[in-house]
């Protein structure tokens, strides 16, 4: 005879299941919030299910009440970090974040630094160890990445999806978390799999001096090297151009926004899809400047290695 809380569970699951809603976050991210399918299958009692309903409930009452951009951020349940795991400070990486729990997904983050309030990010517990908090993904060209200066330091896109996490926060982590290592993971059209770039003391500086590229560090990979050239160089968007082409704007000219010199080697904020001469998505060693790059993400975790 089926157990009756077991009953009770499978139907809260399933009303769960189909509770699917959208929000803005305080952080300016778009993401679709689904707690079925990407919840955790352990570890979640009677208690914590019934709690996922009620704010379920909760947030859709206050959407229908106010707009929803004004909602309060909120732990994404599926993530949110166990009793046992659980410190008094909210973390300052991913991979303190990840340190207990061992699990991708979505994390607050807190950078007294940067500000007193936490912000959402996604971090890969997983790739080459984990420990990373991805901080640009491009995939599908859902999202327009060709964007103002002031929306480029803010952050814009789909946390779940197409995303830049904001020249403000990128400054942040890149400062005052110690060391930095960048990884790139890019796909093209031509060549099966995977490929990757990876540098191992990444920094920028801040706004006052236009998010320069500080450094970089040493390159190793399987895409080649394509961001030492942009080294030293501050940011440009379509509406600030820092670049050093005295002829025209490379943001505008290319479509995109990078630490443009006369104009570039790599563009990962350009068009997506476009084989237009240097418009595109480019990473010059991979991918050259007539084609664009299908899947890119960036991620940022603490340097493990020393340099020698």
């Amino acid at each position: 005879m089926t157990n009756p809380q077991s009953m009770v569970c499978f139907l809260l699951l399933l009303h769960i299941t189909v509770e699917i809603f959208a929000m803005r976050c305080e952080d300016g991210y778009e993401r679709n919030f689904h707690p079925w399918d990407r919840m955790p299958n352990d570890g979640l009692t009677m208690k914590d299910l019934l709690e996922m309903k009620e704010d379920i409930e909760n947030l859709k009452q206050k959407s229908l009440e106010s707009n929803v951009k004004d909602l309060p951020m909120f732990d994404i349940r599926y993530d949110a970090i166990p009793e046992k795991c659980r410190t008094q400070e909210t973390p300052q990486n991913c991979g303190e974040a990840t340190a207990c729990i061992k699990r991708s997904g979505y994390y607050h983050l807190k950078l007294p630094q940067y500000s007193n309030e936490s912000f959402l990010v996604e971090c890969d517990a997983h790739t080459e160890g984990g420990d990373w908090t991805v901080i640009q993904r491009r995939q599908d060209g859902s999202v327009d990445f060709y964007r103002t200066w002031a929306e480029y330091r803010q952050g814009f896109g789909n946390i779940d999806g197409e995303f830049f996490i904001g020249m403000d926060k990128l400054h942040a982590l890149t400062n005052y978390n110690g060391p930095q290592e960048l990884l790139i993971i890019m796909v093209n059209d031509t060549t099966a799999g995977e490929k990757e770039a990876k540098y191992d003391d990444f920094a920028i500086g801040n706004e006052e001096n236009k998010f320069v590229l500080k450094r970089i560090g040493r390159y190793t990979g399987t895409a080649g090297d394509s961001l030492t050239a942009h080294l030293a160089q501050p940011f440009s968007t379509k509406d600030q151009d820092n670049d050093k082409n005295v002829e025209s704007s490379c943001a505008v000219a290319y479509l995109g926004a990078w630490w443009y010199t006369k104009c570039h080697s790599s563009n990962l904020n350009g068009h997506f899809g476009d084989a237009s001469y240097g418009k595109g998505i480019n990473w010059y060693s991979l991918s050259g400047h007539n084609r664009s790059l299908k899947y890119v993400k960036m991620m940022l975790r603490r340097r493990r290695t020393l340099i020698k």
